[in-house]
């Protein structure tokens, strides 16, 4: 485990989120659900290596978790197991956020179909696996 490593993801983790939250204040709710989604990655980056591997290189640390999880005590499979559900739900986030989706016959950009409700809960959820991580 290298803690300079995890610190820098914490540390990154929560500049995302806070950022998340400045521009869910400012009505952006496709940014802050990629920055809330961002956050939880590397958070989860900071758990991942203090845990002796390799985060995800395609955005999907829900499934490093869940390798992590086989092998983990039962407690702290229980723990993984809840951020790999948060995760599941955020990593998405990822890529719809930042590119236009066709929807019916319209190519659309992310700032038509992200919702103030999808950007809250999208913070909500980033919140606890960043506590959750720490």
């Amino acid at each position: 485990m290298d803690s300079k490593e995890v610190a820098a993801y914490l540390e990154t983790a929560e500049e995302q989120l806070k950022d998340a939250e400045m521009v869910f204040k400012g009505g952006r709710h496709a940014l802050c659900a990629f920055l809330s989604a961002s956050s939880a990655e590397s958070a989860t980056s900071a758990l991942i290596i203090s845990l002796g591997a390799k985060p995800s290189r395609r955005h999907r640390n829900s499934l490093v978790l869940y390798k992590l999880a086989l092998s983990a005590s039962p407690k702290l499979q229980q723990g993984l197991k809840e951020m790999i559900e948060l995760m599941k739900a955020l990593e998405p986030h990822i890529t719809r956020a930042r590119y236009p989706i066709l929807r019916g016959l319209d190519l659309l950009p992310p700032s038509k179909f992200y919702t103030r409700e999808t950007a809250e809960r999208a913070l909500a959820q980033a919140r606890e696996v960043l506590e959750k991580a720490k």
